[in-house]
């Protein structure tokens, strides 16, 4: 993944894969760290000051299918670094807009930072709310919520501190954005899917298409591990007949070891999703981005994967 410096938007060839990434969070989270370590090659700054106001740096990523004599050899994204003091949240709404990917950022060691990220929490309904209300769900094609700062834990641990996000607090989270969004006050009527709602014949590519890539993150040692929601076939007795059964589960991706590989995975998400792009054209297509909306109601007792 190569960097170039923060510049100015400017205008590029019709055919070139320029993609929108986002980085918000609450204050203090560690946003700019995880930009600096992951798209400048900067070391980690502890006394790195308050983002006040937005700005980007393009990184360029190998397209895996580009053959030699092909144009646009790389992908480009410009990552914005958004101010995520409250104060500033009318700078940083109109950066959601066009967004093609984000990284939603919370410090595992700040409880209150991940409520604000997860929507089914009593007054956490601050990012990805934001995001749904602000991006378009036809261009938004790949989402990553990442803990950082994970170096404050205690590996040795068994469990970690109450004052410490949770695990099943995250599990929670991940199933969630799966199964339904934040539900509006002004409408009882349950809704799937935190992005996208489908048809209950459209369940694995629906969930596929509302799941969120999850990174635990350290910008102070440039680690990363990274889960991603997999469709994987098994096995199951059917009477007398074995069949296969498709299913959903976070797997580890073992290549991702730090946070530009991390980044660098988001930005192949986004093409994997948008590779029918026509020139001139950034609306991604292809079966997941193919959802309706349902007119039936959908089970309430529906579980999740994990």
């Amino acid at each position: 993944m190569e960097v170039s410096p923060p510049a100015s938007p400017s205008r590029t060839s019709a055919s070139e894969f320029v993609y929108k990434v986002i980085l918000i969070g609450s204050a203090a989270v560690g946003k700019t760290n995880l930009l600096s370590v992951a798209a400048r090659g900067q070391q980690f700054d502890e006394r790195s000051p308050p983002t006040l106001q937005p700005e980007f740096v393009t990184v360029k990523v190998q397209r895996p299918d580009w053959k030699f004599g092909e144009p646009n050899q790389f992908l480009r994204a410009q990552v914005w670094d958004t101010a995520g003091q409250e104060r500033f949240q009318a700078i940083s709404s109109s950066h959601y807009r066009r967004a093609h990917g984000a990284l939603v950022v919370y410090d595992v060691s700040a409880k209150h930072t991940f409520k604000e990220v997860f929507p089914g929490v009593s007054g956490g309904n601050q990012w990805l709310r934001a995001l749904r209300d602000n991006a378009d769900p036809s261009l938004l094609a790949a989402v990553m919520l990442v803990e950082n700062k994970t170096d404050k834990l205690d590996p040795k641990a068994l469990e970690r501190p109450p004052t410490f996000v949770q695990d099943a607090e995250v599990k929670r989270l991940l199933a969630d954005t799966m199964l339904k969004q934040p539900q509006p006050v002004d409408d009882p009527k349950p809704r799937p899917g935190w992005l996208h709602n489908a048809d209950p014949n459209e369940t694995l590519p629906f969930r596929i298409a509302n799941s969120l890539m999850y990174a635990r993150t350290s910008a102070l040692k440039n680690q990363c591990e990274l889960y991603e929601l997999n469709e994987k076939s098994d096995f199951v007795n059917d009477l007398l007949t074995r069949v296969y059964k498709p299913t959903l589960e976070y797997e580890q991706t073992v290549e991702v070891k730090t946070i530009s590989q991390a980044l660098e995975a988001l930005v192949l998400r986004i093409y994997a999703r948008s590779k029918n792009i026509t020139a001139g054209g950034m609306k991604p297509s292809g079966k997941p981005f193919q959802i309706r909306v349902s007119e039936k109601k959908n089970a309430s007792n529906d579980t999740c994967c994990f």
